[in-house]
């Protein structure tokens, strides 16, 4: 297989086999306790972007030099152990899942270096095996636990065992070691450029971590248990629908003369399988989750789970922008994008906290809307693109919202029955939204 399709899989099995797992863990456990483990774990997935993601790419930026190789890795493997340390005495003062959990990052900077030196050999099919192979293994362990009555140490199981199993198998893949004993001045160099990198991915993927953190902190265990299951589930059905979409989006920007016809292609596609899947999904979710998670646990996640459709639509309709720009090395206005992100998330969930789940949720989709809609205003110009490029999304949109309407004020019909009929009511207006089209060519 080529390397795209590597580089697929191995996003996909990323995504796959932890959704996976989730769900049959939901079946088991209790709000609380999903809850619990999920504002524990929290932490966590705010800092392992910066080992994950952060020093494997400055692996790639820095180059092939073996001694600036090892420098990275004393300034990753001191991360590491900061962040150890601290999430351990947060934890033995908390949280016993916390104290658990704590040595996550420094076995994550252990192998960062290991990971960025795959990837800079465009190792794909090494990297997406070792992921599969690892998560299949934790996954196994986990379900075991659940099944021998373990009850969320399975899920502390599956995250420690799975980070163990990738750190050794990143060094037995990549065959390096640290070659020299740690100097300074080396570090010194690399630092800067270290930073802005980590920073980059931290202010990136800093959003729902903190958001997580946040409802276990102000709301409680059962609430920050729906908000998971909610997040989990959005997180699943955006790789099931974009991913493949931004699989192929990022090449073809790169490889485009006339980037224009491109991007208002781009746009065509993503607002048309956006819309269907996210208004159904807003009219659906009482129905998606009880198949996926069960009805007890539907109940309380389907509102949060509406909630932060908007998130999934806003992510769809704007993932050819956020490409486009990428592709033609414009990150500073994406990195902008994600700093007022943050910001506006933190401005407004907070507020929203004293309401209920439901209000925050909606504010994290506000949050999203105005940033995006910020950084369109700056965008624009930056690729050439008209805001008369903008309108091939009117049609899946306005389709999608009656769609996600009309199935709404429906009586209560089968998950089944709803993707039918909202399926041929969407084709059915789209095909509406053409007409004015056609007489105008005739």
């Amino acid at each position: 297989m080529s390397a795209r399709i590597w580089s697929f899989v191995l996003g996909w099995s990323r995504v796959g086999l932890n959704a996976a797992l989730f769900l049959a863990a939901t079946r088991v456990l209790t709000l609380a306790e999903i809850g619990l483990f999920a504002t524990a774990y929290a932490p966590i997935r705010l800092t392992q972007g910066m080992f994950k993601a952060g020093v494997s790419d400055a692996v790639i930026v820095l180059g092939r030099r073996p001694r600036r190789w090892d420098a990275l890795f004393a300034l990753s493997l001191s991360a590491g152990g900061v962040l150890t340390v601290l999430y351990l005495l947060i934890g033995a003062a908390f949280s016993p899942i916390l104290l658990t959990l704590g040595v996550i990052p420094l076995i994550n900077s252990i192998g960062a270096v290991s990971e960025g030196i795959l990837r800079q050999r465009l190792a794909l099919r090494a990297l997406a095996l070792r992921t599969a192979g690892t998560l299949t293994v934790a996954a196994i362990v986990a379900l075991w636990m659940l099944a021998t009555g373990w009850g969320l140490w399975a899920l502390v199981a599956f995250s420690l065992l799975n980070a163990v199993l990738t750190c050794v198998l990143s060094f037995r893949l990549a065959a390096w070691r640290p070659q020299s004993w740690p100097a300074w001045r080396r570090q010194q160099a690399i630092l800067p450029k270290t930073s802005e990198i980590a920073g980059r991915v931290l202010i990136t993927t800093a959003q729902m971590p903190l958001a997580q953190l946040a409802f276990g902190l102000a709301l409680g265990p059962i609430a920050a248990g729906a908000f998971q299951i909610a997040s989990r589930m959005l997180d699943l059905i955006d790789a099931l629908t974009l991913s493949p979409l931004r699989f192929v989006a990022l090449p073809q920007f790169n490889r485009a003369h006339a980037l224009r016809p491109a991007i208002r292609a781009h746009l065509r596609v993503s607002s048309l399988s956006g819309a269907w899947v996210w208004a159904g999904t807003f009219a659906a979710a009482p129905e998606i989750l009880a198949v996926a998670v069960g009805p007890t646990h539907a109940t309380t996640a389907a509102p949060i789970l509406r909630a932060l459709a908007g998130v999934g639509l806003l992510n769809a309709v704007f993932m050819p922008i956020l490409q486009a720009l990428t592709a033609r090395g414009l990150t500073r206005l994406v990195l902008k994008r994600a700093a007022l992100l943050l910001g506006l998330s933190a401005a407004l969930v907070l507020p929203a906290l004293t309401l209920s789940t439901v209000a925050a949720a909606i504010a994290l989709s506000l949050a999203v809307f105005v940033a995006n809609f910020w950084l369109l205003g700056m965008a624009l110009p930056a690729l050439g693109v008209t805001r008369d490029d903008l309108n091939t999304v009117t049609g899946p949109l306005c389709a999608g919202a009656i769609m996600g309407i009309a199935l709404v004020l429906m009586p209560a019909l089968s998950l089944l029955i709803q993707i039918v009929i909202g399926t041929a009511l969407y084709v059915l207006l789209l095909g509406l939204t053409r007409l004015p089209r056609l007489r105008m060519r005739v």
